[in-house]
């Protein structure tokens, strides 16, 4: 059974799909108000932003990204928001000046890339299970650490969270 091919390569529409959905995402880290939901959509944009890298070759970036910004920073925000009571008070976002800044990058950003000239990127055989055994074998020392920073604030979160509900 032979499928229609799509008009568009699989990769732009990918690309594409991927592009809005990180706009999405980012808009929904600032725009919302409730810091949970901003670190859950901080997340999704961090999974965004890796497959991205990982799309572009750049699978070490990728599992990277993943572990440190999707991985540390959101429990870090859910772990600040658990010892404190009430979140932080936000000031409302200046619109007009969003808006301004919106338009600047996107004219900066298509004019920097309609110079472009597409260039072959060389082929890297790398596999994702030979960059975790790296990670584990030559970068085990940070691992480790990153592990205890994350379950001593884990530990003082719930510590601080029990102290004030026997209080």
């Amino acid at each position: 059974m032979n499928l229609p091919s799509l008009p568009v390569p699989l990769d732009l529409t990918m690309f594409t799909v991927l592009s809005a959905l990180i706009l999405v995402f980012a808009m929904l880290v600032v725009e919302h108000k409730s810091i949970v939901y901003a670190a859950f959509f901080l997340g999704m944009l961090g999974l965004a932003n890796a497959v991205f890298f990982s799309m572009l070759g750049f699978a070490f970036i990728a599992l990277f990204h993943v572990a440190v910004y999707v991985g540390a920073a959101v429990i870090f925000i859910i772990f600040a928001v658990t010892m404190f009571k009430e979140a932080p008070s936000v000031e409302p976002p200046v619109r007009s000046l969003a808006l301004i800044m919106i338009l600047l990058i996107a004219v900066t950003f298509s004019l920097v890339f309609s110079v472009y000239r597409e260039t072959p990127v060389p082929v890297i055989d790398a596999s994702y299970r030979l960059l975790s055994r790296l990670f584990v074998d030559r970068y085990w020392f940070p691992f480790l650490v990153a592990a205890l920073a994350l379950v001593t604030t884990l530990i003082e979160a719930i510590t601080l969270a029990r102290r004030e509900v026997e209080a």
